[in-house]
């Protein structure tokens, strides 16, 4: 008989405390989430010290997967590029899922302390498209982006409407096709590298 697998008590406390985060913002207790977790609340805080400390190990878990993810040699057309950046900032939220996510972010509007964390999130995976945009034209994908924040605003702001569509039912490969052809119409192909320039 294999040994019992040992559980992850961060991934554990996360996995409670995001939906708690969405309906209750940082009014949250570690009592509440070890509650939630099945665990007992000393234990949840000799792992975290507060509820804040698991919601920034949640964010650090996805962009550490989405840098990851981003740093790895792609190659392809624009909209695989795309579609490797959609992937990226679905990893920076992979802990959350789309529904915590966007239940945070919209608790967020009226909690001054998670709005400034989803802030310095959202800096971080800003950080991370406009690097990302900067190695497309430095690899001739895309021609210089003008613009470059207001680019960046558009591509995070956009990837979060779409995530909205996961909500509606929409499944997640029809909303990844969709972001991509809006976020590649953001861009010009790099003529050195568009497919018709390949082939004359």
């Amino acid at each position: 008989m294999p040994p019992a697998k040992k559980k992850d008590l961060s991934s554990e406390l996360i996995s409670a405390a995001l939906p708690l985060f969405a309906e209750k913002g940082t009014t949250l207790t570690m009592e509440e989430i070890a509650a939630k977790a099945g665990v007992d609340a000393a234990a949840a805080r000799e792992r975290f010290e507060d509820p804040v400390d698991i919601l920034h190990e949640a964010y650090r878990r996805g962009y550490s997967q989405m840098e990851r993810l981003l740093r790895e040699p792609i190659t392809g057309s624009l909209e695989d590029h795309m579609g490797v950046l959609f992937d990226g900032m679905m990893l920076s939220i992979d802990a959350f899922g789309p529904e915590n996510y966007l239940g945070i972010v919209y608790r967020a509007t009226g909690d001054r302390v998670l709005l400034e964390i989803v802030k310095r999130q959202s800096g971080k995976v800003n950080f991370a498209v406009k690097a990302f945009m900067v190695d497309m034209v430095t690899r001739s994908i895309i021609e210089e982006v003008e613009e470059v924040e207001k680019v960046n605003q558009e591509l995070v702001a956009s990837f979060v409407e779409h995530l909205a569509m996961l909500l509606e039912g929409k499944k997640l490969p029809a909303v990844r096709r969709s972001w991509v052809k809006k976020a590649a119409a953001m861009f010009r192909p790099c003529p050195m590298t568009a497919p018709s320039a390949m082939f004359e």
